[in-house]
Formats: structure tokens, sequence, C-alpha cells
């Protein structure tokens, strides 16, 4: 039977490569803990922008729904003041004029 003789320092080699794997383990889990925390923020940012949107998409149609009132209002007088004209068109076209005396 063969004996296969370990190289002197192969020991070293191990704890080297076990320290590398740990560091490289270490900076992966310290980047996953940045990310998480950076990204809670950005969460808490985003949820403040998207409250303050919503809040002037409210003002903005408040706004439109007041400018749609006020323009109805106009508009229904403008038809009412349509109909009263048309009402005495109707009246004005069933006047017949009066004739001329002494006509030939």
């Amino acid at each position: 039977m063969s004996h296969i003789k370990e190289p002197v320092g192969g020991g070293i080699f191990e704890w080297v490569v076990t320290l590398l794997l740990t560091a490289c383990a270490g900076l992966l889990t310290a980047c996953a803990a940045l990310t998480w925390i950076y990204l809670s923020a950005i969460r808490g940012d985003i949820e403040n922008v998207v409250a303050n949107n919503q809040i002037e998409i409210g003002r903005a149609l408040l706004a439109v729904k007041e400018q749609q009132v006020l323009s109805n209002s106009k508009l229904d007088a403008v038809r009412n003041e349509l109909h009263a004209l048309n009402e005495k068109a109707a009246i004005a076209g069933r006047v017949t004029p009066p004739e001329k005396n002494g006509s030939p």
C-alpha cells in the first residue's frame, strides 16, 4: 500500500482558503444587509411620494369638478336664454303683419 504524504504547508493553504471563503461570506452578508436597509429607506420615500401624489391628484380632481360645475351653470344659463329666444321667435312667427290700407 502506498502512502500519500501531505505536503508541508498544506494546512496553511486550507486555512487561507477558509479565511477567504469566510471573508466572502461576510461581505455577502454585509451587502445583503446594506441592500435591505437601503430598500427599506427607499420604500418609505416612495410611499411618501405616492401619498403626496394622491393628495395632489385629489386636489386637481376637485378643481376640475368645480370648473365643471361652473361650466355647467354657464351652459344652463345659455340654454335658458336660447329657450326664451326660441319662444319669442315662435310667437313672432305666428304674428301676421298688418295689411296696408290703400294698396292698389
